[in-house]
């Protein structure tokens, strides 16, 4: 049991660690990051505890995977390419099915023809998670984009179908193409049948309990958490397609009128933020799990001597192949018969075609489906399951290499202009009433924040290489604050709370270095460096003696100590500023310059502690909440005159009102504060 909850904490760990590495290197895909951590747990043993049991993967995993795209799916687009998703879902799937197992059996003669037919089913359909994983860096045309979602929603229906055909005429030696052609309708119509009654089921609850106003939005979401388990064991009870009625399910769901009311208000801003992060840790599994059963599969394969690891390589490399030509044959000869109907040149789709061809990447649920090959069949044909496990990473390498080369990149124009101008109105008015009001420092404290707020859309408006100056500088701030404190503490010129204020201070100026340096081992050292003094001198500073005396200042006035070390550490930084003028960007070095000068001026007011205080321990809600009355106001004024499209101002809406629910959390916990300044009575 132990053995098994460790291996589960190493395996959450990866996920978090992937999603990190992710973000600081986005270059590299994070399907492929967490396949290799996948491989590494295999390697070490996890799995020996976590084995991938298929028909609980399809259910708890891929079910509610495929649930969330039905919610989200554009289901006009989809209908309005009904005939190519028609085509990708069920032609492209048998033909598949029955090339790749013919090949496999010219290769491998002692292989019954039905059981590579297995494996060719396995293969046969696109996973979905897989798509939308390396689709999310590239710009797809949206036609290609609702053709390949709407693939991914029912082809691996269509998989498993012919997966059960292959298994049938292995296991009985008997197959009838009207017979599976009239189970295959039979599958279909009664999973959509049953997504349909879940969904209805679901709804007759929702308004019963509104009808005994029962409302709540726990329940809401657990119970459409259970709608995909629920539709997928009806449906694989009933004999018919789980998928299908997973993905029916969601879709209906997500359809009828939006009601304007405060319940569903409430269970939007909750429902996405849970979707969201079931989705990644679920997407997350798949690729882990991926890359777990890879060294669990293909390990003992290629160290058997029975095997020839040649003719394992050339087996894999021409079943890959084959799974993109087979797949580009058939969309060339639709789309060339779409040219000549439309009287337009075939080359117009070529680009489609690509584009369509490699996104046809399979996943984990190739290497699920095969898995549910009897177990006697299994032991007997081990085999299938590597040719399956190797050709699903080969085909997901592939795309990975090809589709940056075909498919144009997601270009993030930031454009924050108007955005600045709206914060900096803010803050101009917010300026104008602190004049009138007596607290002032409700109101710098809430000027600060929106301060912040500007700097962060200044920077993130310049160049890569700008913003990366912009840290450099930003470091060597710090840096010279650290040392100038340590220095200051070190020669007892500041008491320890002077110290401990201060270090707030540095703490917010860290926060201030954007995003994309968080991948600077410099920073992640000057971090470190600084906690360790800070724990050091918090345990340390009441035992330093000098022949039994003790030599720490213990009392002293902080205003004037804060001051005289800020002084003092705006001249060391106003120096190395100016030595720095020919080789960082003057505009950036003015900037900065300004910026010390100016918190240099407020600091000199005796204001320093106070504002430092009121960051972590917030006092200014109502200067906050007229912050973003002004912020709303003025995004409507800009919208309504042109100077903000719709989007823009939906987008900035959002952010408005994610800061002041922030804000006006009553839970917030300030234990650290707290404990800082809590005095014995």
């Amino acid at each position: 049991m132990i053995h098994t909850v460790f291996y589960v904490i190493i395996f959450f760990a990866a996920l978090i660690t992937s999603n990190v590495i992710n973000k600081v290197f986005p270059k590299l895909p994070l399907p492929l990051i967490q396949v290799i951590f996948g491989l590494i747990l295999g390697i070490l043993g996890a799995g020996n505890v976590l084995r991938l049991n298929p028909e609980l993967f399809l259910a708890f995993i891929i079910g509610p995977l495929l649930f969330r795209e039905g919610e989200e799916a554009d289901v006009k687009g989809i209908l309005k390419h009904t005939p190519t998703v028609s085509l990708l879902v069920f032609p492209v799937v048998f033909i598949t099915t029955l090339i790749i197992g013919i090949i496999s059996h010219n290769f491998y003669t002692t292989i019954p023809l039905a059981a590579c037919f297995a494996l060719g089913a396995s293969l046969g359909p696109t996973d979905a998670v897989a798509v939308s994983s390396l689709s999310e860096r590239f710009d797809f045309p949206k036609r290609i984009t609702s053709i390949l979602k709407g693939e991914g929603l029912f082809n691996d229906a269509s998989g498993i179908i012919a997966f059960q055909f292959a298994i049938l005429a292995l296991t009985t030696g008997e197959f009838s193409v009207e017979k599976a052609l009239g189970t295959l309708l039979f599958s279909a119509i009664g999973g959509a049948l049953i997504g349909f009654a879940v969904s209805w089921i679901n709804g007759m609850i929702l308004t019963l309990m509104e009808d005994v106003a029962a409302q709540d939005v726990t329940g809401y979401l657990m119970l459409e958490l259970i709608m995909p388990l629920l539709a997928f064991f009806l449906a694989e009870e009933l004999h018919v397609s789980g998928i299908i009625a997973v993905v029916v399910a969601g879709v209906m769901q997500a359809s009828g009128f939006k009601k304007i009311t405060l319940f569903d208000a409430q269970v939007e801003s909750v429902k996405k933020t849970v979707w969201d992060t079931i989705s990644f840790i679920l997407n997350s599994i798949v690729f882990l799990f991926l890359g777990i059963e890879l060294q669990q599969i293909i390990t003992p394969i290629i160290t058997n001597a029975y095997y020839d690891n040649v003719r394992l390589f050339i087996t894999v490399i021409v079943l890959t192949i084959t799974l993109f030509l087979v797949r580009y044959i058939i969309l060339s000869i639709y789309y060339a018969i779409i040219a000549k109907k439309r009287h337009q040149r075939f080359d117009r789709y070529v680009d489609d075609i690509l584009l369509l061809t490699f996104s046809g990447v399979k996943g984990t649920v190739s290497v699920a489906t095969i898995l549910l090959l009897p177990e006697a069949v299994a032991q007997k044909y081990s085999l299938l399951i590597f040719l399956t496990a190797a050709v699903t990473v080969l085909g997901f390498l592939t795309g990975i290499l090809v589709l940056p080369i075909i498919a144009p990149k997601k270009e993030q124009k930031v454009d924050n202009v108007a955005r600045i101008a709206i914060l900096t109105e803010v803050v101009s008015e917010l300026e104008r009433e602190s004049e009138k009001n007596k607290n002032k420092l409700g109101y710098i404290a809430t000027i600060d924040n929106y301060q912040a707020r500007i700097q962060k859309l200044i920077i993130s408006q310049e160049s890569a290489t700008m913003t990366a100056e912009f840290n450099d500088l930003q470091l060597l701030i710090l840096r010279l604050e650290n040392e100038g404190l340590e220095n200051a503490f070190r020669n007892n010129e500041i008491t320890i709370k002077t110290y401990r204020i201060y270090q707030r201070y540095l703490k917010e100026l860290e926060r201030s270095i954007v995003h994309r340096f968080v991948s600077s081992l410099a920073f992640a050292i000057a971090i470190f460096l600084r906690a360790i003094r800070l724990l050091l001198n918090n345990i340390l500073h009441t035992n330093i003696t000098v022949k039994g005396k003790k030599i720490r200042k213990l009392i002293g006035d902080s205003r004037t100590e804060i001051r005289n070390l800020y002084f003092s550490n705006t001249t060391l930084i106003m120096e190395a500023l100016e030595s720095l003028e020919g080789v960082y960007n003057p505009e950036l070095i003015n900037y900065l310059q300004s910026e010390r000068l100016r918190a240099s001026e407020k600091v000199a007011t005796g204001g320093f502690i106070t504002r430092i205080i009121t960051k972590v321990h917030p006092n200014n809600l109502d200067e906050m909440m007229r912050g973003y009355y002004l912020e709303r106001k003025l995004i409507f004024e800009y919208e309504a005159e042109g100077l903000l499209t719709a989007r823009e101002a939906k987008i900035m809406r959002k952010n408005v009102n994610a800061l002041e629910n922030y804000s006006m959390n009553e839970n917030h916990s300030n234990l650290l504060y707290d404990f800082l300044e809590y005095k014995p009575k």
